[in-house]
């Protein structure tokens, strides 16, 4: 009987629709109730399913978890004279054999150590970082080459690390410690494509900040300030960390260059450069 009652109930309700629908086309044409039946299911989302043109874009997310290469820089000026130094330290395994070879040290005067990575005790072949800390006998342009390979073999280099480095007229002060280090962590030559992060200090609370300023060929995928300030704080004026993450899509050696600075004043308080090679 419910089903009987339900059934002549729809019936006279399409009845009743035909006929508002006969009356409206006759008053005011078959054109505007076409457009009202289109608002009609706009409305209750019954017609037209969520225009996903019109949604909000999802960011894209920073290739944190990607990176084959990260990049530490500390900055301490805007030159380096010749009789101050440059560092840069490169992952090492001498335990396998192979280390970093200066190949190419004309003109410079480098200091070569070895800092193997804390381990447990007992824990053998972890490996560690050779350090090259670097001077010039003079002001100039010089090239800095150096080698991943075993001494006694004449294999093509795993890796090869070349740097162009600027030293300008000593200074009567000369520093204790370098001016200028870069850290790579993971490839050195990373290949074509794949990502490398670049991290340094900053305080963009005082004004300064850290931009790319050379016209470079590096795709930047990403860049941010990451704030050391403990979440929820009520600290203001504290400091953290740019990162850019780059790439290249060819291989080649790109240079990637940055200065730190106010927007309204001429001249940087910080400045550095240096090289990746992508194979």
């Amino acid at each position: 009987m419910e089903l009987g009652q339900l059934l002549v109930n729809q019936f006279l309700l399409i009845l009743i629709y035909d006929r508002v629908i006969f009356l409206l086309m006759r008053k005011f044409g078959i054109l505007f109730v076409m457009l009202v039946v289109v608002a009609a299911c706009v409305l209750a989302a019954g017609c037209i399913g969520t225009d996903s043109g019109s949604a909000t874009p999802t960011p894209t997310p920073t290739p944190s978890s990607e990176q084959v290469t990260t990049v530490m820089v500390d900055k301490f000026g805007t030159v380096i004279p010749a009789n101050d130094k440059i560092q840069f330290i490169l992952p090492s395994n001498p335990t396998t054999g192979y280390g970093w070879i200066a190949a190419d040290v004309s003109g410079l005067v480098i200091n070569q150590t070895y800092e193997a990575t804390p381990v447990e005790e007992g824990i053998a072949g972890s490996g560690g970082n050779d350090i090259f800390t670097i001077t010039a006998d003079k002001a100039g342009t010089y090239q800095f080459v150096a080698e991943y390979k075993r001494s006694w073999e004449n294999e093509t280099p795993l890796e090869t690390f070349t740097q162009d480095l600027i030293f300008v007229d000593p200074t009567t002060t000369p520093s204790d410690v370098p001016l200028l280090s870069v850290a790579f962590t993971g490839k050195v030559n990373p290949a074509a494509s794949e990502v490398v992060k670049v991290v340094t200090e900053g305080n963009p609370t005082t004004g300064y900040e850290w931009t790319i300023t050379n016209d470079t060929q590096l795709k930047v995928l990403n860049s941010t300030f990451v704030s050391s300030a403990i979440p929820g704080s009520t600290m203001v004026g504290v400091g953290g960390f740019y990162e850019w993450y780059v790439t290249a899509e060819k291989a080649g050696t790109y240079e990637f260059a940055a200065e730190y600075k106010r927007s309204w004043e001429d001249e940087p308080i910080g400045k550095f450069f240096f090289d990746i090679t992508f194979v």
